[in-house]
């Protein structure tokens, strides 16, 4: 997301990877981080299990509280590059790990379109479709 702009804008194919993401998701939000290991779960971070636990206590409670901070702009930014990546399985999570459970809280849900690029919007909607 350009700061002036408020918007996000990737006009290429991602290069993320699954087995990339989580360490990327944590440098890119180092709040993410700071969140997940609050909950102190043993072993290596699993993508789903991450992203299941972030999405209900980080995301959703970021986008809930200011549409317009600097944190929204880095995430908004972070799930974007996923929504461009070429690896199928880092577009799955974010369709599994975030957008159904934002497609079942409509508030939750226009938040967060509000602030997304135009490859997030477009799989987000695509995702509350597929759920209707």
């Amino acid at each position: 997301m350009n700061a002036s702009s408020g918007k996000v804008g990737f006009s290429y194919m991602s290069g993320l990877r699954y087995d990339a993401v989580i360490p990327k998701l944590f440098s890119s939000l180092p709040e993410a981080k700071v969140a997940y290991d609050l909950w102190d779960m043993p072993g290596d971070p699993l993508p789903y299990i991450v992203f299941g636990f972030l999405e209900e206590s980080f995301f959703t409670p970021a986008i809930l509280a200011d549409r317009d901070s600097p944190l929204l702009v880095r995430i908004f930014a972070f799930l974007e590059e996923m929504a461009a990546s070429q690896d199928t399985r880092v577009v799955e999570l974010l369709w599994v790990g975030l957008f159904e459970a934002w497609a079942a809280d409509s508030g939750t849900f226009q938040k967060a379109l509000s602030g997304m690029g135009p490859r997030t919007k477009k799989l987000a909607k695509k995702a509350a479709n597929k759920l209707k």
